[in-house]
């Protein structure tokens, strides 16, 4: 195979030429959502200075573009399905740039959270429908291999955002903060337009089947073990959303710590993060995915855990936090991929479904937390402290009672 030129296995659909630009624009397509979330995180102070608004209206900047994207990963593998990948991931880019320029005009708190809306509604297109259609180009076989090189990226994402985020809003503001995502997004849009073909050719002439995906999601959440892994995935991932919509305010204002150094420390979870899914890679095989469940639960349990009691004695500093939430994702680095597999294989036949369904959910619970940790600024870390602590038993908690439930159907011989 030559750089220009893919080699699509059997079953794959097409043959497409540029095959490092597809997978360069699919890359940046699933990191546009975390990306976008985490670039804006050290502006949400000079936000709340700027527009001199309460703490509960800022966070609407980051819980409901949370909550937006979880309803819309619902819909856009089924209109993909019907449509066609290409000109629904064009509909998503084209509202994610829109979406981001009305962010950077924005007069008012009002303007701002709709800007946010709309473009957290575009962006979500972009994990849904490049997922699909890496399985349209590579085919069953290497499909999940090169998932796994696109979706490093996301792990790339969050390491460059808050410190990119946090120098630009203390060398120009929280305007130009968003002005890089504005760059970002009408970037992303001319890729997507210009350098990625249709994918999808065998088309379902059925409307969005919202009878059949309720049956499924029925199906699903019918099952304990599946509800185990959801619920522990959902829990987990809350922790780091409670640590994204709370800790800017921790850190920078009670800490006094810069935007700048905020991005900085910001780095240590991330790396935390990435280590965990090489720990994941390399042993999960061996132990078992119930094993890496539990183990990277408990770990979460614990480390939440030394962040409370470190609060509470005052050991107000920023390694205080970042260091156990460097374990934190480590934690999460191993439990995660284990949950989403183990959720996706409950009923293989679902696994569609099932990743839509898990999205939702995990997208749905990090929202709440994310809200209701990120509005209570009492001039304390506390309360960030304590929403990951309690993030963290709820994850320990939901899984330890699904899999009880689960064992228990086994014994009465129940499918």
């Amino acid at each position: 195979m030559n750089n220009d030129t893919s080699r699509l296995d059997s079953d794959a659909q097409i043959r497409i030429p540029n095959e490092r630009l597809i997978k360069g624009v699919l890359a940046t397509t699933i990191a546009a959502s975390a990306f976008t979330i985490q670039i804006f995180l050290p502006a949400l102070p000079a936000v709340q200075a700027a527009f001199d608004v309460t703490a509960i209206q800022v966070q609407l900047t980051i819980s409901l573009p949370l909550l937006v994207t979880a309803l819309a990963t619902l819909i856009y593998g089924p209109l993909s399905d019907r449509y066609g990948r290409r000109p629904v991931l064009i509909v998503g880019m084209v509202l994610f740039f829109v979406g981001t320029v009305l962010c950077l005009f924005a007069p008012t708190i009002l303007t701002l959270i709709l800007g946010r809306f709309i473009q957290a509604l575009g962006s979500a297109a972009g994990v849904v429908i490049a997922r699909a259609a890496v399985r349209d180009l590579y085919g069953r076989e290497r499909a999940a291999a090169v998932l796994a090189g696109l979706v490093a990226v996301m792990i790339i994402a969050p390491m460059i955002a808050p410190m990119l985020g946090g120098f630009l809003v203390d060398a120009v503001g929280w305007r130009g903060n968003v002005a890089a995502t504005v760059l970002f997004a009408g970037a992303l849009l001319a890729l997507v337009v210009f350098g990625l073909p249709e994918t999808h050719f065998d088309r379902s002439n059925a409307s969005f089947g919202l009878g059949s995906m309720a049956a499924s999601f029925k199906t699903l959440l019918a099952s304990p073990a599946y509800r185990a892994y959801t619920f522990q995935s959902a829990f987990m991932i809350a922790i780091f959303y409670v640590f994204l919509a709370a800790a800017p305010y921790a850190v920078m204002v009670v800490m006094d710590v810069s935007a700048t150094g905020y991005g900085l420390y910001f780095l240590l979870s991330t790396v935390g993060y990435l280590s965990g899914t090489i720990l994941a890679n390399r042993y999960s095989q061996r132990m078992g995915i119930d094993r890496m469940v539990r183990i990277g639960t408990g770990v979460a349990v614990v480390t939440t855990g030394l962040v409370v009691v470190l609060m509470l004695a005052g050991v107000w500093h920023p390694l205080a936090v970042f260091i156990p939430i460097t374990l934190m994702g480590t934690a999460n680095g191993m439990a995660l991929p284990n949950a989403s597999a183990g959720a996706l294989s409950v009923y293989p036949e679902l696994a569609g479904a099932a990743s839509g369904l898990t999205s939702f959910i995990q997208l749905g619970v990090s929202a709440v937390f994310a809200q209701v940790s990120g509005s209570l600024q009492n001039g304390t870390p506390h309360p960030l402290a304590l929403y990951m602590f309690g993030a963290a038993i709820l994850a320990w908690l939901s899984f330890e009672m699904f899999k009880r439930a689960e064992a228990k159907e086994v014994r009465r011989g129940s499918p």
